[in-house]
């Protein structure tokens, strides 16, 4: 029996989906080292064990391979010969259902219900604190999902039903409120709120905290005994100023190793025939408009922005989000001279990851290890803000999680939206969440 020992005031530190580390990285620089991992994949495993050794793997159920079903809270703890308090449990459950990235589903989707058995094991280990994170799109996604074709309208916008916008008499039933955008969000809160913990959330923008890359990402912070954990407060801005730092551009990590990158796959003779169009910054919109429907195929005439297709980077701007697909034409990242996409160690930069951290399995499986983690520098602020928490000698409130929840829709919209709406929304994220009371 594995036996996680008990130093001085080493804390038992809980990992689940841990991939390729990347939360894991970036608490352990506030303080916060993991202990124990819960992770399937096989090549993330071996990456686990290869650069943090002393982390212990437990053995997942054979009735439960891919995931976390079969596991239970005591499980883990006989597995780890782990009886008292764990301090912390952080994770993020596959994002498959939520993420624009694929074909969107919803939270009656298996992958989705990983997010509950997540949930599930922090309501029978009773950590102190737990996080989770997930695609910005959760804040968005519906419970059920119904295809375009399949709505009164045929409309992309679920927002767009909401308001009562789309009109038709094309036989199709309306929506229903489980089929509606926000319906899965508000069940989780709803659901998460009956383990008994204080709950703050709220979506954060990893390049406001000093990555070089503008992500998204919907994050969870739970509190069993006192008080909600207040969020990080943002340590960069796009421009800086008023005590905050510059963004980080691409050109600050890795303009260094632009002649010896590394590793990396190559596009199609076809893409690389439409990348020529394309200027540092741009994507398939700068494209003759003679191309751009060949280009894009049948999603040229799909709604949304389609801002992921055809994009290549620019040195003095953040990155858009990493994929874990870096050579498809819908996630493409390109080098913003070379027509190529990033190497394997421009994105592990990218993301924060050490030079010295080595990624198992082949170079399609370490694209994905690394264009799945969260950035390093976002897990290191959640850190410092668990380190608050920790240092001051009151008890926070949240406000109440609908207008905590009404703040986050607005900033991801205003994501997609131009830099007005996206500095407003930063501005607005700003508004004090919290109360303080003296304990």
């Amino acid at each position: 029996m594995h036996k996680i020992s008990r130093r001085g005031n080493r804390r038992h530190i809980w990992s689940f989906f841990t991939g390729g580390m990347g939360l894991d990285v970036g608490l352990g620089r506030a303080g916060f080292k993991t202990t124990l991992a819960v992770e399937v994949e096989k090549d993330c495993r071996r990456t686990i064990q290869t650069n943090r050794p002393d982390i212990f793997l437990p053995e997942i159920p054979l009735e439960a391979p891919g995931d976390i079903q079969g596991l239970t809270g005591d499980i883990l703890r006989q597995q780890a010969n782990v009886d008292g308090d764990v301090f912390l449990m952080h994770g993020g459950p596959p994002c498959q259902s939520f993420c624009t990235g694929g074909k969107r589903a919803a939270l009656n989707d298996p992958r989705g219900n990983l997010i509950y058995h997540y949930l599930r094991m922090v309501g029978e280990v009773r950590p102190r604190f737990f996080i989770m994170e997930n695609v910005g799109s959760l804040l968005t996604a519906a419970i059920k999902h119904r295809p375009i074709k399949l709505r009164p309208g045929q409309h992309w916008s679920l927002k767009k039903y909401a308001e009562g916008k789309v009109k038709s008499a094309d036989g199709f039933p309306p929506l229903s409120k489980e089929e509606m955008s926000g319906s899965a969000i508000r069940q989780i809160l709803k659901d998460a709120k009956r383990l008994g913990y204080s709950l703050s959330f709220g979506l954060l923008n990893s390049a406001d905290f000093g990555a070089p890359q503008k992500r998204y990402r919907f994050i969870i912070l739970g509190s069993r005994d006192r008080g909600s954990v207040e969020f990080p407060h943002p340590s960069h801005s796009e421009t800086g100023g008023g005590g905050r730092e510059r963004h980080t551009h691409l050109r600050d990590v890795i303009w260094d190793i632009r002649s010896n990158p590394g590793f990396h796959s190559e596009y199609t003779e076809g893409m690389v025939k439409y990348f020529k169009h394309i200027p540092p910054g741009g994507n398939w919109r700068n494209l003759p408009p003679r191309l751009q429907p060949k280009a894009l195929g049948k999603s040229f005439f799909a709604g949304g922005g389609k801002t992921g297709f055809f994009r290549r980077l620019d040195w003095d701007s953040p990155a858009p989000t990493l994929t874990g697909r870096a050579n498809r034409k819908g996630t493409a990242i390109c080098h913003p001279e070379a027509t190529r996409p990033l190497s394997v160690h421009e994105c592990a930069r990218i993301q924060g990851f050490p030079d010295s951290w080595n990624f198992a399995g082949s170079m399609s499986s370490q694209y994905l290890q690394i264009g799945n983690a969260v950035p390093v520098k976002l897990g290191e602020a959640l850190g410092r803000a668990l380190n608050h928490h920790l240092r001051v000698k009151r008890t926070t409130r949240a406000m109440p999680w609908e207008t905590q929840l009404e703040i986050a829709i607005c900033k991801l919209r205003a994501t997609a939206r131009n830099r007005i709406g996206r500095r407003r929304a930063q501005n607005d994220s700003q508004l004090n969440l919290f109360s303080a009371t003296s304990k």
